[in-house]
């Protein structure tokens, strides 16, 4: 069945466009394939020459996604300058707490016009900002903008299950750059103006992606999780209306649609740290083991419902048993045994 039989409009793929994607992880690679398979010459830019001569002479990134074979028309590099060189935008797909550093060094290589499309779901922790303040304060200019976020493990993106993600600008034709880009029959894009509520679902859905995993760590079943994830969503809501974003976009992709992947996806890292957590591991050992961006987020998201006033006590009971100032065994009471209200409040 055709795209126009079906009643699919795609945007055409132009051969002559260039996408440059900065980060050579498993997210980055993804983010490569998909450019690539949609008909864009595609540079990859990482650190390591090895890494980059093996994926130029394979097609295979040996440390990410490794059994995956990647598409002719993406080629990797070191030389930053060589790959944004003609390039439409930078997809930058290097970790949030990296990033501030990685643009002051790279700042002067960077034309000052060209969009830079970030998929870090992440705040900047040692500042306590939106990860597009600590950018814009790293690059001291105004630089073009935007933030890809939304439910989307690497893995299933590169096996081409259907996925929906959302990128928000502050101008929507630099959002719809990227969405005619990347939009795929496998990989759709929406966009909005929703900077701020974009950054801030991506972000502080990790630390409540942990809370999920202490459910399950817990033993408690599908009733239990369930609600967990909808008054989370409510609290994600609260938070982000007090800073500035749309209620719309946590009822979205970028809020409760990658709140549920996290909850109840068993790729999540998130989740995994608080299944360990529950069962008596310390966090120090786990956070040792991999990364878990929930952790150093979730002081971030107290310090901003602080400095807004606001009562939020699923994220509150988290951070306390992240923290260890809370006992796995009284967060029950603590969230069930509260005052009872109405549903909104």
């Amino acid at each position: 069945m055709s795209e126009a039989q079906i009643g699919v409009v795609m945007p055409t793929p132009r051969a002559e466009d260039k996408v440059t994607v900065v980060g050579a992880g498993a997210f980055g690679t993804a983010m490569a394939v998909i450019a690539a398979r949609n008909n864009r010459e595609v540079v990859l830019v990482g650190r390591d020459e090895a890494q980059a001569a093996h994926i130029n002479e394979h097609h295979v990134n040996p440390r990410y996604l490794s059994d995956k074979i990647l598409p002719n028309n993406l080629r990797a590099t070191t030389d930053l300058a060589s790959g944004i060189a003609g390039a439409s935008y930078i997809i930058h797909a290097i970790p949030a707490q990296k990033t501030p550093q990685w643009l002051r060094e790279n700042r002067d290589l960077i034309p000052a016009d060209m969009l830079i499309c970030s998929t870090s779901k992440g705040l900047y922790v040692k500042d306590k900002k939106l990860l597009s303040e600590a950018m814009v304060d790293a690059l001291g200019r105004d630089q073009p903008l935007a933030f890809l976020s939304g439910p989307s493990f690497a893995k299933e993106l590169v096996d081409e299950q259907p996925s929906a993600v959302v990128v928000a600008s502050k101008f929507l034709y630099h959002a719809v750059t990227v969405q005619r880009s990347l939009s795929t029959l496998t990989f759709r894009v929406y966009t909005t103006q929703d900077v701020v509520g974009v950054q801030l679902g991506g972000a502080l859905k990790n630390p409540l992606a942990i809370g999920a995993g202490m459910i399950e760590g817990r033993g408690f079943g599908i009733n239990t999780l369930s609600a967990y994830v909808t008054r989370s969503s409510l609290e994600l809501q609260k938070l982000c209306i007090a800073m500035g974003g749309r209620p719309e976009t946590i009822s979205g992709l970028s809020g409760i649609g990658d709140l549920m992947l996290t909850a109840f996806g068993g790729l999540s890292r998130n989740r995994r740290c608080g299944s360990r957590l529950a069962k008596g591991e310390k966090i120090e050992d786990i956070c040792a083991d991999y990364t878990v961006e929930g952790v150093p987020t979730s002081a971030v998201a107290i310090h901003f419902a602080d400095m807004c006033g606001l009562e939020v006590p699923i994220f509150r009971v988290v951070d306390g048993v992240i923290q260890g100032t809370v006992a796995i065994d009284d967060a029950q009471k603590l969230l069930m045994g509260r005052p009872l209200s109405t549903e909104s409040s």
